[in-house]
């Protein structure tokens, strides 16, 4: 059973709240070691990579403290719903570590560098992307940020009822069809790209996989040691049963799978 902090049940709660058919609650999330060079380049990547480097303090640079570079780090899809059923809406919360550190800079004057911002954008398909949303930084009284020191955001993103529509329709013409599992929209996608393969050139009707993009000064001595991202989503559980129920086995334990450049 996973347990949920106070937190992220907020966060459900308010996702959820104009969705009364929302029965299928789901959590994910992407941990990201930057004192692991192995496991911070299987999972993103990052400006200038020869100045920008690994140790095993983080991802940084040791100029003075004082010295800043401009950079980003770039996360990989993460795969969000169930293999059957993606979702349209989700919560994000992001947290990355160490918080700033005050530096001096030359004329004397002690500030603290900005932490920088935090973008999301989702994709049905790992190919066909929405623009770029900004996630709101935490306010620094909050008890999130107090409790767990570091740079923290969060956001909502749901997909537009108006970009769903066609797609609805799809999914309807579909589970009409003498077919397998009337409520497998993995299938009912390939079924609609074989006649419209442009279909998710024009619209963007559901979440099946986000990245991340961080955006900040990297200042001299100052490295980021980890980036987490915790995702949480409702789908609604109303669904067809499949002819043959080996059809259903494993699919609720696997995540949104489809992807254009695999077919």
């Amino acid at each position: 059973m996973r347990i949920f902090s106070a937190a992220t049940m907020m966060a459900l709660l308010n996702l959820f709240i104009s969705s009364p058919l929302a029965s299928i609650i789901d959590f994910k999330e992407l941990d990201i070691d930057f004192t692991d060079s192995a496991d911070a380049a299987a999972k993103a990547t990052w400006s200038e990579p020869d100045i920008l480097t690994i140790t095993s303090n983080g991802l940084g640079w040791d100029g003075e403290p004082a010295s800043l570079r401009d950079g980003w780090i770039h996360t990989v899809p993460l795969a969000l719903g169930l293999s059957w059923r993606p979702p349209f809406a989700i919560s994000v919360r992001v947290s990355i570590h160490p918080e700033m550190e005050e530096i001096t800079l030359g004329n004397g004057q002690v500030t603290t560098p900005y932490q920088g911002d935090v973008y999301v954008r989702y994709s049905p398909d790992a190919m066909h992307w929405s623009t770029w949303q900004v996630l709101q930084p935490n306010d620094s009284q909050t008890s999130i940020p107090i409790q767990n020191p570091g740079r923290h955001f969060s956001g909502t993103l749901r997909v537009p009822y108006s970009e769903r529509e066609e797609y609805q329709i799809l999914l309807q013409k579909y589970a009409d069809l003498d077919v397998p599992w009337r409520s497998d929209e993995d299938a009912a996608v390939r079924w609609i790209l074989q006649s419209d393969p442009d279909f998710f050139e024009r619209e963007t009707p559901f979440i099946g996989y986000i990245e991340f993009l961080y955006e900040g000064s990297f200042h001299g001595k100052q490295r980021i040691t980890s980036f987490r991202a915790e995702v949480t989503y409702g789908m609604s559980g109303l669904h067809y049963s499949p002819d043959n129920d080996d059809i259903y086995e494993d699919r609720d334990s696997r995540p949104w799978s489809f992807r254009a450049e695999c077919e």
